[in-house]
């Protein structure tokens, strides 16, 4: 896996800048069972186990939104099939997001008592068993498997950071870039297959979310290598208890700002083709439209870690990602026959700003442990928060005559967003 213990961040001549310079951060993996990757050759410090490490890394992430992502383009149906009015069927977007908040805290106890990658390789498992359970008949099973899938990407949504920071310490943004792409590229993926699946193949809706959430299992069969090589269990660490970690503002500003980019992302992920299928536009162009609302996500998570690893205070940088996210929402507002204008602004900054959460939760934590207590606080915060927006925003269009009064609250969060961004930016740890 690269490094082996005692490798620590100062030892890796290529490290990013910002990577190895954190007071107290660890040298090594937490259990001292070995490294994976902070050094150990090659023109990125990394030996063959550390990139074989990071290829299981990019595979977790590559399911971490595609089968949440591939029901959006199949809703019309489904709200007929299943008889759902809007509010109702963005429950479907919205379950998923709650289980994020209301799991995120035993997602961390479970990566603590089992280890990382025992608890990773359940999270894949629980996607493929939850993408089974919601092609079964009724109502019930689809909100029972879409429950099930959203428990084990919350085990993903936490421990992915702890895993970059106790495997990759020397690297942080490659690591978290790449990462965060292969979650974009899942993403773009599902929303640009999941209708020509249902529709042009004839798998139906359930066939294409079943097609779609069994990915999980290439990611598990991927990541059982590294299951193979820690399969004890991780030895005890100091770990900062969940009352000093919410005692910090920084966690409550990295919450809210995990919140509302996610509530920004999770109403355009569930409602921009019905948004712009209400405006006449076709529904193969909506669902492009959403396709490339994602796609563009890739290429600034793979660009923003980089760049918020070169400085200790990523303000700047934090205000810009919201711009972007205001352009496009403002857009829509303002402009709705330029929607593909809107679509890339806000495509851009939807993986910029997930991208910058999940390096500052990297880069703000002390130790691999601290990593893992403050993801599991700021992710069950933030979307726990982030769960409204898909149901709310389903219910403001059906109480009002358009998409005025939806996007005006959109329009609001991101006012919110930019202020705690801003705080979140400032150079200080947990």
């Amino acid at each position: 896996m690269g490094a082996g213990p005692g490798s620590g961040q100062g030892s890796d001549p290529g490290a990013e800048p910002g990577g190895g310079s954190t007071p107290g951060a660890a040298t090594g993996p937490a259990d001292g069972r070995g490294g994976s990757g902070a050094s150990g050759g090659g023109r990125f410090g990394m030996g063959r186990g550390g990139w074989l490490t990071l290829l299981g890394v990019v595979l977790l992430a590559l399911n971490l939104r595609a089968a949440i992502v591939a029901v959006p383009p199949l809703l019309p149906e489904l709200q007929v099939d299943l008889d759902l009015g809007r509010g109702a069927a963005g429950l479907l977007t919205a379950l998923p997001v709650l289980c994020f908040g209301l799991l995120a805290p035993f997602a961390a106890l479970l990566g603590r008592r089992v280890g990382i990658e025992l608890a990773l390789l359940a999270a894949m498992l629980g996607i493929v068993l939850g993408s089974l359970t919601r092609t079964l008949p009724q109502t019930g099973w689809m909100l029972l498997g879409t429950a099930i899938v959203g428990a084990g990407i919350t085990v993903g949504n936490v421990l992915v950071p702890s895993a970059v920071k106790q495997h990759f310490p020397g690297r942080p943004g490659l690591a978290t870039g790449l990462s965060t792409a292969s979650l974009a590229t899942g993403a773009t993926l599902a929303a640009a297959v999941s209708a020509p699946l249902a529709y042009a193949m004839g798998l139906g809706w359930r066939g294409s979310l079943l097609a779609i959430g069994g990915l999980a299992a290439v990611a598990a069969l991927g990541w059982l290598p590294q299951v193979r090589r820690r399969n004890t269990a991780p030895a005890p660490e100091p770990a900062r208890s969940w009352g000093s970690v919410l005692r910090s503002p920084v966690t409550w500003q990295l919450a809210v700002f995990m919140g509302t980019q996610s509530m920004l992302y999770y109403a355009l992920l569930t409602w921009l083709p019905s948004m712009l299928r209400d405006q006449g536009v076709e529904p193969t162009r909506a669902g492009a439209a959403l396709a490339v609302f994602n796609l563009l996500g890739i290429g600034t998570a793979l660009v923003v870690p980089t760049l918020a690893v070169r400085r200790p205070d990523q303000r700047v940088l934090a205000l810009v990602v919201c711009a972007g996210w205001a352009v496009g929402v403002l857009g829509l507002l303002a402009l709705p026959s330029l929607y593909p204008l809107w679509t890339v602004s806000a495509g851009l900054a939807q993986g910029a700003s997930i991208s910058l959460v999940l390096t500052l939760l990297v880069v703000r934590a002390r130790t691999p442990g601290s990593a893992r207590e403050l993801s599991g606080a700021v992710q069950s915060i933030g979307y726990l928060l982030s769960a409204t927006a898909p149901v709310l925003i389903g219910a403001l269009r059906d109480a009002a005559t358009g998409w005025t009064l939806p996007l005006a609250a959109l329009a609001v969060v991101t006012v919110v967003m930019t202020v705690s961004a801003f705080g979140a930016g400032r150079d200080r740890q947990v």
